[in-house]
């Protein structure tokens, strides 16, 4: 690069909805839309994020984290979430899924209180559908 040379910034903004961004932003910006992974590409993720979790234990959480994401949350759990919580569960020893563990780390995984008494009034059928692995 020569001394003295510009090179026009490349900038990325990334955005959960939750915030509206200004029509002037919005019509210099390239807008990109990326949805949450199917099952089976997260899955692929955390266990490479958190190999030492028995893949088992990776696919039912997977599974609950997408059931928890069908409910109509303030703040539906991120791929970081879903990371955090498998470390989590990790640094727990956790052998397997069950409602009293769900119940104790959910905050982990869900960052509003509403959010939280959202699922946990749902915690059987979310249970049910992270056991349809």
């Amino acid at each position: 690069m020569k001394l003295g040379a510009r090179s026009k910034p490349l900038v990325f903004l990334t955005s959960n909805d939750t915030r509206d961004l200004s029509d002037a932003l919005k019509r210099r910006c390239l807008h990109l839309h990326i949805p949450f992974p199917s099952v089976e590409l997260e899955a692929k993720i955390v266990a490479s994020r958190v190999p030492e979790l028995a893949q088992s234990m990776t696919k039912k959480l997977v599974q609950f984290v997408h059931a928890v994401r069908s409910l109509d949350l303030k703040k539906a759990p991120a791929i970081s979430e879903t990371v955090d919580w498998a470390k989590s569960l990790l640094l727990l020893h956790a052998k397997d899924l069950d409602s009293a563990l769900v119940q104790d780390t959910l905050n982990v995984l869900l960052k509003y209180e509403d959010d939280i008494q959202i699922a946990q009034g749902q915690l059987s059928k979310l249970m049910v559908a992270a056991a349809e692995s």
